[in-house]
């Protein structure tokens, strides 16, 4: 199979982004969770190496809930009956956002909480 050109290949990795956009409610929520750190990092004046840590992890979140769907979209194509082996599957998946949404919420504590400390006390 012959390669698209750059800038089709380009389109296609937009269009998959619009989908989930449009069609994944909880890369939805992440998105939100994306612009309010974008709010915060602007309000609090952020440093470059901590705005770069709370971007890493905004996208690292991003990504694992990208990787998820895809893992979910193949298991429902592959089986679209339940199946508990599949559900296993889908749970592993599942389980990477946790951790990758757990490890951000992390990061951000350590990184915002000197920034609230003086903000309300």
């Amino acid at each position: 199979m012959k390669k698209p050109p750059f800038h089709k290949s380009v389109q296609f990795t937009f269009r998959g982004i619009i989908w989930i956009l449009r069609n994944e409610r909880n890369f939805q929520f992440h998105i939100s969770g994306l612009i309010i750190n974008l709010f915060l990092i602007a309000f609090f004046g952020l440093s470059s190496i901590e705005t770069a840590l709370i971007l890493l992890c905004c996208f690292f979140v991003l990504t694992t809930e990208a990787l998820n769907t895809c893992v979910e979209k193949i298991c429902d194509y592959i089986q679209p009956e339940f199946d508990p082996g599949i559900g296993i599957i889908k749970d592993l998946a599942g389980g990477a956002v946790m951790l990758a949404t757990i490890s951000s919420i992390c990061v951000g504590t350590l990184i915002y909480w000197p920034y609230l400390k003086l903000f309300f006390y």
